[in-house]
Parts: structure tokens; sequence; C-alpha cells
């Protein structure tokens, strides 16, 4: 549907979405309300079929109504074309389009030749058709526009990984293991690679071993969280983490929801003067006074705290404490990212999505009106298809990918919403 307004070169800022109080028509699934650059107010009653079966779409032909209508194939599609009505025939990866849109007839057809390799392809082909580039005069692509539209109607959390401190040239979450790992085991390949093959790759978190090892693990991990040798400094206005402080500034209601344990968005906040509250436990309160409120749902280590109870008590770290985590749907971290998921829009920065535990929360997550978005950047020697692939992938979990080149980008792409 946003695509269609898109390409009829709708702005973004005149559409709302409605999803209840549809006392005239109690098969609507939602109510989209547009304004037109001529100031005329559109509004389209969406149906939505997920099989053909007793769908009469004569009667249905009707001014403002759209009609969704899911097939096993849409190639095999004997269309009804309306007189006043939008219908709109889709299957897996293809689909076509027959009525009216902003009072005038359309016709679409998107008909893919290839196989599918996963569900949901649609995205990657809109997205990629570039004869729609800076068709819309509100956004130059329809990535952009969904972004756009997206952060501007609804809520957004920025939610932050370890990748996120990359630029300064700290560790991302699996070069921080493997760092632990080789202390641990005193560098000792041969020892680590025969364990890793009956254990996994993440052995050094297993909380029982290191309880019985006298190895000192949350002093190592401030040393690695902080005590590393800087790339970039944190003043560099070029870095990513200073340009989510930029759009935290421009977006004063969003919020952050971070995997990680570092204070490094704290110390880039209290140097620009910004007030903040960090949540890192179950004692936590946001004050009203604070422009930015950080969710650390897997707890907080600031420098040099490493011997303090409170902050050792918040770290969800090892094996044991990860389990614990995901089996108690309750506790305030799962919570608080199964309510963002769902209900806000959330912008995945330097989270790389391999963690089984949060692809189970996006997963019972998934808003039917809502998407989430997550930057990725490529890598040499990737091939198109892959990207494709992953695309689709992500998609199946409501995550539309921003596919970047360079980490700079991310912030180009902050500054545009």
């Amino acid at each position: 549907m946003l695509y269609l307004f898109y390409i009829n070169n709708v702005d973004y800022h005149g559409i709302i979405f409605r999803s209840f109080g549809f006392h005239f028509d109690p098969t609507c699934n939602f109510k989209a309300i547009v304004s037109s650059k001529n100031n005329h107010i559109h509004k389209y009653v969406i149906h939505i079929f997920f099989n053909n079966r007793g769908v009469n779409l004569e009667e249905l032909d009707i001014m403002g109504n759209v009609n969704f209508i899911k097939t096993k194939n849409v190639k095999n599609v004997d269309p009804f074309i309306p007189s006043s009505s939008l219908n709109i025939y889709f299957d897996e990866s293809n689909f076509l389009v027959y009525g009216y849109m902003e009072g005038k007839f359309i016709e679409y057809k998107l008909l893919q030749t290839n196989g599918t390799y996963f569900k949901d392809e649609i995205l990657y082909y809109l997205s990629n058709d570039t004869k729609y580039e800076n068709f819309n005069s509100s956004a130059s692509n329809f990535i952009l526009y969904l972004l756009r539209f997206f952060t501007e109607k609804i809520e957004t959390d920025l939610i932050m990984g370890a990748g996120i401190n990359c630029d300064y040239g700290a560790k991302d979450w699996g070069h921080l293991i493997e760092a632990l790992n080789n202390e641990f085991y005193k560098n000792d390949d041969k020892v680590m690679n025969q364990i890793k093959h009956f254990v996994g790759d993440e052995l050094f978190v297993n909380g029982k071993v290191l309880k019985t090892s006298g190895f000192d693990t949350y002093k190592s991990l401030n040393n690695e969280l902080y005590l590393f040798k800087e790339a970039k400094s944190f003043n560099d206005s070029t870095s990513t983490l200073y340009n989510c402080v930029n759009y935290l500034l421009k977006h004063p209601k969003s919020e952050v929801i971070t995997y990680n344990y570092d204070t490094n968005l704290e110390y880039l906040l209290k140097k620009r003067g910004i007030k903040y509250t960090s949540v890192y436990d179950e004692n936590g309160f946001v004050h009203n006074d604070s422009l930015v409120t950080i969710y650390h749902v897997h707890g907080l280590l600031p420098f040099d705290k490493y011997k303090e109870q409170k902050y050792l008590d918040s770290l969800v770290f090892n094996e044991s404490e990860y389990f614990n985590l995901y089996n108690n749907p309750y506790s305030w971290n799962i919570s608080k990212q199964m309510h963002d998921f769902t209900f806000r829009t959330c912008l995945f920065i330097g989270v790389s999505l391999t963690d089984p535990n949060m692809k189970r929360l996006l997963e019972v997550s998934i808003n039917p009106l809502k998407f989430n978005f997550i930057f990725m950047k490529k890598e040499d020697g990737f091939n198109e298809e892959t990207y494709r692939t992953v695309t689709n992938y992500f998609f199946s979990y409501d995550l539309i990918t921003i596919w970047i080149d360079d980490y700079s980008e991310i912030g180009k792409w902050l500054e545009l919403i």
C-alpha cells in the first residue's frame, strides 16, 4: 500500500493509518487517510483476505475500498477490474494492482521470473526498482520513504549493539569473546579449538567454568570495554555513536535500548550537556527532565566499577544468565524489548542479529502495521544474491534492511529523518 502511495507521489507526511473504530464496516482491517497535494482528503478502507473464497469483489467495488487478496500464485489470477475500488493480488513475491487511487485509475504489475528463496521477496524488488528513483518528491527512494514514514508517525528507538563502538577501535561481540577466550586459555589455540569442537564458539561465557577457574572475568571485561587503542576520538563527529547523539537531540521522544555494557553513549551525552537516565536493573526509573532514556537490557559496567556488586548483579554475560533471562518473559529486560519491538519503530545499529534469542523476540513482536529497520554493512566479495537473501530473511521478522558500504553512511541516513 505504501509503495503505491510512493509511486503515485503521495507525500509521506500526508498519510495516517488507523487500526480501530470502524463501526461503519466491521470487516475493515485498517484505514488510511491521505491528504493529497490538492488538499483533498482521501479515505481508504482496507480489507485483507487471505484467500479469495467467498470474496465478492463486485459488492466491494465502492469508492475508497482497498481489497488485498492473497493467492497461491498471482500469475494464475483472473483479476476483477473494478470501476471504483482498488484491488491488490499478492503472493510471496509478486503482486498485481488494478483500480483507483487519488481519483485516477492505476495498474501495476510486479511479476518475478525467478524462483523464490525466502518468504516476502517483494521488499527486495521494490527497494531495487530503479525506474522509480527520485520519483516521489518527499523521498528519493522507497526505503527512505518507509523510514521517514514510520519514524515520523511512531515513537522511535535506537537499538544499539557492540558494533556501534567499532569506530573507536573497540571490539564487536564476536571479537570481544575471542579476546577473552585468548586471555582465559593463555592463547593456547589448540586447546581452545578442541574445546570449541564440543561446546561451541562462545565457550568463554560458560558460568561454571569461570567460577571455578579463579579468572577475574569482570576485570578483563572492563579492560576490553574501555582500555583499547582508539582508532577514532569520541569527539569525532563522523563516528556512528556521535551521529546517534545528533539524532537523539533532533528527536527528543526517542529512546535507546542497548545490549552494550559500556557507558560510551552516556559519556557523549554528558559532554554535550544532554540530560539522560540510564536504566540497568529493576530498581531504575525515568526522570521527567531527561531528554534521553537508555535501557541497558544486558546490564551496565561503568569504567573501573567491576568490583561493585550492584553493577555485577545487573550483567547478563555468561550462558546461565542468558538462559535465565530469555526464559523469563516477565523480566523488565524482556518486556521492554517486546513492547518496543511491537509498538515503536526500532532502528537496529551495530546489531548482528545472529542471536536466536533476539530473533525469537522479534518473531513474537511482529506488528502487521509497522516495520523495524536494521543497518547492515556490505562485505567485500559478497555477491548480490547474498544481500537479496539476507534482505528477504530479515523481512520475515518485519525488519527492513538498509545496506551500507561504510559505517559512516549510518549518520547520513539518520540526518535524513
